[in-house]
Order: C-alpha cells, then sequence, then structure tokens
C-alpha cells in the first residue's frame, strides 16, 4: 500500500506522459515548396500575410519559392528622426497536408490557405 505523497506523484506522473501523447493543430502538415512560383502567387502571399499582420506595405525578403519555404518579411526602414530601428523580420512557412498549400507564421499554430497555389512536399 501506497502512502498519500506516493500516489499523488504517481497520478501527477501519468497524468504528465498522456499529456505529452498530445498533438498539436497542423502536426500533419509538412514543410513545402512552390510547383510554379508567379507573380499572381507572389500576390496571393502578401495578400494572406497582410490578412496576418495587418494592412501596410509588406516587403517580403529575397527567396527562390520553388526551393525554399520560408519567407522572410522584412520590417518597414527607419523613420527619418530613427537612427535604429528594433524592429524585426517575421517568418512564415510554406505548408501542406499533401493536397492543399497552407501559409503558418513561425511560432504559432494557425494556418491559412493559398487557394490556387500548387506545392509539394520540401
Amino acid at each position: 500500500m501506497r502512502s498519500r505523497p506516493g500516489k499523488i506523484a504517481l497520478i501527477l506522473s501519468l497524468t504528465a506522459s498522456t499529456g505529452a501523447c498530445q498533438t498539436t493543430v497542423g502536426a500533419g502538415l509538412r514543410a513545402a515548396v512552390l510547383l510554379e512560383p508567379s507573380e499572381q502567387t507572389r500576390r496571393l502571399l502578401e495578400k494572406t500575410i497582410e490578412d496576418v499582420i495587418g494592412p501596410g506595405r509588406i516587403t517580403l525578403g529575397p527567396v527562390d519559392l520553388s526551393r525554399d519555404s520560408v519567407i522572410s518579411v522584412l520590417p518597414p526602414p527607419p523613420g527619418p528622426f530613427e537612427g535604429n530601428s528594433p524592429a524585426m523580420p517575421r517568418y512564415f512557412e510554406l505548408v501542406t497536408d499533401g493536397k492543399k498549400c497552407f501559409l503558418r507564421e513561425r511560432g504559432k499554430d494557425e494556418v491559412r490557405a493559398l487557394p490556387g497555389a500548387t506545392c509539394r512536399v520540401r
């Protein structure tokens, strides 16, 4: 027979181990690249990113979307009265479930569909 603290420790360890088996949203998603990058696809990406971060000028960093799955969004340049800007780029990833393409901000669970974009697993 176990003591009360021993039972509590057993219950806590079982609870922790079952929690470790849970999956997150998008666990079936894998890094992807575009099959046919085009100006239309780039505009779709910019529009989708704008929906996530808000309206404004979206400047994508240099990227070959047929080879890379990570897209960097550059911060706005410093204003005329700023010497240095603490703004950092934001990163997005192209992902796929094997059928559709999605865009996900790095470190977030939310994904946005990219209708009309064709991609493959990287």
